[in-house]
């Protein structure tokens, strides 16, 4: 049997910073101060108007929130207007994506008379601060500075009710709404006078149970649904929306009459590993061995259907999908922490249901905040299709405790597949930036497609590609098989709350057969960089493709190829310059380039058009020698612009996959140069306080019809070494199951 290749770790060791010269003209703007004087006077005219007439009980501190929108040539962090917002009393506390036609266009890259992305702040402020804007507008001693700030907006208009009640089509006459307010927990009296207003129109606002995120506060409400539109007059209200339900399971599951093996006696592979599933629970101990269950507060009482699904999630966790013909139950590779979380039976006032997000919410919160896992799995969540705009509590939370990169989850993307665009979306908290959103696909053979019930993409920008990835969720033709202790049988089901822990239990594997330390943020890179899409299908609708499978897809290379870890942090403002193992043997085809790079960044969700603090600018240089580079994660230019960086280039994106063929004389000792870029709220910010940045990067070199590259590799390059395996772990050559 032919030796086995283990990939490379310790590309670390090919790294080292330098320094990048970098340069831009002048920027070009589209309009003028005079064409801003006679424009925007008159828009301000009309906003200082409408402050002026709005009640007291809707301007807490007197202020009110405009919607200023910026020329799309200007959503560079560093043409953000916050100094000139300063100057004049007012603040910007939000944005959101938009689109617009421009009176005008900056570059001939922008056609004029053409609808294109761009991004809309909410500003807010007291009326004699939009009144000092307008004076600062008209005045003629007015810096430069500010000048060229002015004429960076598109437009200033009112942010008016009609643009945030998305509640207008609720059918109820109580209506459960979730209202989302531009207020941080320290903005107690925006939040108290939000509470008396509500209260003014005949509802509750439920302060005790809302959720602060950021500069964010999201709080359920009962109101009159005919009183939507009136709830958001409110100025510092961001939307209202009906309060979805909460999602779990959904999907089909019947029991199997095949005998059920006795389960094995072996503990978990690594009894060290931490992890955890929130889900609707265990209810017996017959899994004890593996799992612990935690009952958290207001959810004592159950229902067989909740605690079915806790059960089958659970299964795919430890088992995978289980092999009704095999003799035996595989070897978990670790412990699970069960939290079960969600219970039928909570009431509100007047007999409604309560849904449980914002209970079940800061239950999981809690525990995140208390408690340090290595990988979590959810296949719950609020049952709705995600919003470009609006960042949901339950994505924004849950983001921010994996933001350190220490914590891998895997998320459900919902099974919403079949009906209509945009309810087919991936729900929340799938949207999540430092997670994996698992979708489904029908089958383990060669041939697959995505399971037509697999909720998809595409996502928002920053998280374009969601799902990242699909498994093996079950159909009809070939069911999902779980273990069901409660009945002592298999269960066939399908859905993505199965294909989820299925590939968490893939990437536990990963971590757990290797000594060598390896990252978690490195485990969630090779499971990006092995998935595997066939051109045919949407990348909205697969993400990066079919997840590996086994660990063994994972862990070993062809020989004609190699695969290489790179594991480190940067520093904001660094350029880090990464060298590309190649062979010094002769070629005789082309050359294949794939590279995977993950980081976890800290988020920003009142700012969904600026989501991540974090962004990575990658270009390969093809010969070490030469100063030509390319961009190799996207098609446009070396300097691209910040609209093209967000459609393209997708530097804010925390996941950059992408992959190459190129002739063999185009290639010669090839790098890639990173540069870390940063912002905060939008803004740039001061580097030197920035925490540095964990990153994982694999990468794959592959050269056709040339035996011998795996060895030559490790020959030219001593630093890099295999990566070591647990002694417990069997590695097979070729596919197969560990």
């Amino acid at each position: 049997m032919a030796a086995t290749n283990i990939i490379l770790g310790y590309g670390e060791t090919l790294t080292q910073p330098f320094t990048l010269k970098r340069g831009s003209g002048l920027k070009k703007y589209p309009y003028n101060i005079a064409q801003q004087r006679e424009y925007l006077g008159k828009q301000l005219d009309l906003l200082l108007h409408t402050h002026h007439a709005q009640p007291p009980a809707l301007k807490p501190r007197g202020e009110s929130v405009a919607r200023f929108t910026l020329h799309p040539a200007f959503l560079a962090k560093t043409h953000h207007p916050n100094n000139l917002l300063k100057a004049s009393g007012l603040r910007c506390v939000g944005s959101r994506s938009a689109r617009v036609v421009p009176r005008d266009v900056a570059s001939s890259r922008q056609r004029a008379g053409e609808e294109t992305f761009t991004a809309s702040l909410y500003v807010a402020g007291t009326e004699v601060a939009f009144s000092k804007l307008k004076k600062m507008l008209f005045s003629e001693e007015i810096s430069e500075t500010q000048q060229k700030a002015l004429c960076r907006f598109e437009l200033m208009e009112e942010f008016s009710a009609a643009d945030k009640n998305f509640a207008r089509n609720s059918d109820q006459a109580l209506a459960s709404l979730e209202v989302v307010l531009h207020a941080a927990v320290e903005d107690a009296d925006i939040i108290k006078a939000f509470a008396s207003y509500v209260a003014s129109l005949g509802g509750t606002a439920e302060v005790s149970r809302a959720l602060s995120v950021s500069a964010l506060t999201f709080i359920p409400v009962r109101l009159a649904a005919a009183k939507a539109q009136d709830l958001a007059a409110f100025q510092f209200v961001r939307a209202v929306r009906v309060m979805p339900s909460l999602r779990i399971g959904g999907r089909d599951m019947r029991s199997s009459s095949v005998v059920v093996p006795a389960l094995t006696e072996q503990p978990a592979i690594d009894t060290k590993l931490r992890v955890a599933v929130f889900d609707g629970g265990i209810g017996h101990t017959d899994l004890g061995r593996w799992v612990q269950e935690t009952i958290l507060p207001g959810a004592e009482t159950t229902s067989a259907a909740y605690l079915n699904h806790g059960n089958g999630v659970t299964s795919a966790l430890l088992f995978g999908p289980l092999d009704e013909d095999s003799e035996q139950f595989p070897r978990p590779y670790a412990d699970v922490h069960h939290y079960r979380c969600i219970s039928p039976s909570l009431q509100l006032s007047d007999n409604v249901p309560d849904v449980d997000l914002y209970d079940v919410l800061k239950n999981i919160d809690h525990v995140l905040k208390t408690e340090q896992y290595d990988f979590v799995n959810f296949s719950i969540g609020p049952y709705m299709p995600m919003d470009d705009d609006e960042v949901h509590p339950w994505t924004a939370l849950i983001d921010s405790h994996l933001a350190s990169g220490k914590t891998l989850a895997a998320i459900a993307v919902g099974n919403d597949g079949e009906k209509e665009w945009p309810e087919s979306r991936v729900q929340p908290p799938s949207d999540m930036v430092n997670a994996l959103a698992v979708g489904a696909c029908n089958g383990t053979g060669l041939s697959w497609e995505r399971a037509p019930y697999s909720s998809h993409g595409p996502g928002r920008s920053p998280g374009m590609i969601k799902p990242d990835g699909v498994a093996f969720g079950g159909s009809e033709e070939e069911p999902f098989v779980v273990y069901n202790a409660l009945s002592g049988h298999y269960a066939h089901t399908t859905g993505t709350s199965f294909s989820s822990p299925a590939t968490l239990r893939t990437a536990i594997g990963v971590k757990v057969s290797l000594n060598s330390p390896l990252s978690v943020l490195a485990v969630r890179a090779l499971m990006s960089h092995h998935a595997s899409r066939p051109k045919h299908m949407l990348m909205s609708h697969v993400g990066h493709g079919r997840f590996p499978q086994s660990v063994d897809e994972v862990l070993t290379c062809e020989d004609n190829e190699v695969r290489v870890i790179y594991q480190g942090t940067l520093q904001a403002g660094q350029n880090l310059r990464a060298l590309i193992p190649f062979p010094s043997l002769p070629l005789n085809g082309k050359v294949t380039l794939r590279a995977t790079l993950c980081f976890a960044s800290h988020t920003d969700p009142e700012h969904a058009v600026n989501y991540t603090r974090a962004g990575l600018t990658v270009l390969l240089r093809p010969k070490k020698t030469s100063k030509k580079t390319m961009p190799f994660f996207s098609s446009s230019k070396m300097y691209t612009t910040e609209l093209e960086a967000r459609t393209d280039e997708q530097k804010w994106e925390t996941t950059l996959k992408h992959e190459h063929r190129f002739n063999v004389d185009t290639l010669d000792d090839p790098l890639f140069d990173i540069t870390y870029g940063a912002r905060e709220d939008g803004q740039s910010v001061d580097n030197a306080s920035l925490p540095a940045l964990p990153y994982a990067m694999v990468v794959t070199v592959a050269a056709e019809d040339t035996p011998g590259v795996y060895n030559n590799i490790r020959q030219r390059y001593q630093t890099l070494q295999p990566v070591e395996i647990r002694q417990e772990v069997r590695i097979q050559s070729g596919t197969g199951k560990s």
